[in-house]
């Protein structure tokens, strides 16, 4: 029998899986901005859950679609098509919907495509990293959140913790029907890694926005720069909107939040995200930060300050087509990050910024907050490790010597995304240093 019956149609899921993930190929788009495009189809959340199984598995999957010549074989069947459902069928429901002509080939190739990934030993290893919650209390108290949670959930009672490593290892342990309290952020809640995809679909997270999901590397800026209730807080590069949201929890949606956007799109995206949540102290800025002054900010005594970067922290970024972290690119992100941080050091109220990146590169941290406190003597850096406690392990480069002052969060021991923070704060005598 020759060609494809058309008799039974290929799901909707998959068909618009492969169409997103087509225009992502050929013209090296975001999968992220593509998937939030498809607003109206039903299996979104479920669409975003499978491409992202295909992008953390990106080589083993290709390799072996490549080794059991699935494609070779069955001309009429697209590439796209092809790993969106050997993606599914593998890695994600772990079965195929339907008898289509596609379904039927993907599912007879199914040992074949298994002996590829085991013969070249290509299936990544799993993600253990687990799956963060943090609770909008805006919408949802911490404790109406936990009382949610005891319905089909097991509360880890955990004592206070006095070691960091302590806490660590109660992560690692966690069982699947458990989850427990974050030793830092009171309202990020921490759940097996086998819940990462229950809580992509979750209502409560898609649609109400009364649970955030938010690394916890990411919740340590707002939680170090520790505004207080009722401060003028700037959030220089906001969008998507989850640290934003976050500091408006702080400070108890009280005082005002400048939320600085200049991409239109990602714009759009702010807007949406803090008007779901219910964040009545934001007000969104279009601009290019850069060319915002103190005027049309005034009186800003907080600043967050998470600028463009290589992303080099981020596990399981959604791209299928990652820069290549070269040293030109890097000089280009760190002159940009130190314009920026120079301009945040400008604003004449400001009292304390936090400057974080999603990097793990020295060119984009430690070398950009050495520059900064070069060009602005008027500012002096605190100890990230004392703002936690001092219950953390993985600081800066030594080799400068303010590198025990700045923090990073280590994948492979913080459990989290690779983060770099520093905290600024303005000296007491700055005018006499001016």
């Amino acid at each position: 029998m020759s060609g494809f019956k058309h008799s039974i149609k290929v799901p909707s899921k998959y068909k618009k899986t492969a169409a997103i993930l087509k225009i992502a190929l050929e013209n090296k788009r975001s999968l992220k901005s593509l998937i939030f495009e498809q607003k109206k189809h039903v299996k979104l959340r479920d669409m975003q859950a499978l491409l992202t199984h295909y992008t953390d598995n990106q080589r083993a999957i290709d390799a072996a679609i490549q080794k059991c010549q699935i494609l070779e074989e069955n001309p009429r069947l697209s590439r796209e098509l092809c790993i969106t459902l050997v993606t599914e069928l593998i890695y994600h429901r772990k079965e195929l919907k339907g008898d289509s002509k596609p379904v039927q080939t993907v599912r007879a190739y199914r040992e074949r495509i298994m002996k590829a990934l085991g013969d070249e030993n290509l299936a990544k290893k799993k993600d253990a990293k687990p799956r963060y919650v943090r609770i909008n209390t805006h919408l949802v108290s911490i404790a109406d959140a936990h009382a949610f949670l005891a319905e089909d959930w097991c509360k880890k009672d955990c004592p206070p913790f006095e070691k960091y490593d302590d806490f660590l290892k109660a992560v690692e342990t966690l069982e699947e029907n458990e989850y427990m309290v974050d030793m830092h952020v009171d309202d990020l809640l921490i759940f097996h890694s086998k819940q990462k995809y229950f809580w992509a679909t979750h209502p409560w997270v898609t649609e109400s926005k009364k649970f955030m999901l938010q690394d916890k590397a990411t919740c340590l800026a707002a939680k170090i720069l520790n505004p207080p209730i009722g401060s003028i807080i700037l959030d220089m590069c906001a969008a998507p909107g989850m640290k934003t949201v976050h500091l408006s929890n702080c400070v108890n949606n009280q005082g005002t939040i400048y939320a600085i956007e200049k991409d239109a799109e990602r714009y759009r995206l702010l807007r949406n995200m803090t008007k779901k949540a219910k964040c009545k102290n934001i007000k969104p800025i279009e601009a290019d930060v850069l060319t915002v002054t103190p005027e049309q900010c005034p009186d800003v005594e907080y600043i967050l300050l998470d600028p463009p970067c290589s992303g080099s922290g981020m596990q399981n970024r959604m791209c299928l087509n990652p820069e290549v972290d070269d040293a030109h690119r890097l000089q280009k992100l760190g002159g940009l990050q130190i314009k920026l941080l120079n301009h945040a050091m400008n604003f004449p109220h400001v009292k304390r910024i936090v400057y974080s990146t999603c990097s793990i590169h020295k060119e984009e941290n430690e070398d950009v907050v050495k520059k900064c406190l070069y060009l602005n003597p008027t500012f002096k850096l605190l100890s990230a490790k004392k703002a936690l406690r001092n219950k953390w392990c993985n600081l800066g480069d030594r080799q400068y010597d303010f590198g025990k002052k700045c923090l990073y969060s280590r994948p492979e021991k913080d459990l989290t995304i690779g983060m770099f923070i520093a905290i600024f704060e303005k000296c007491p005598n700055a005018e006499e240093l001016t």
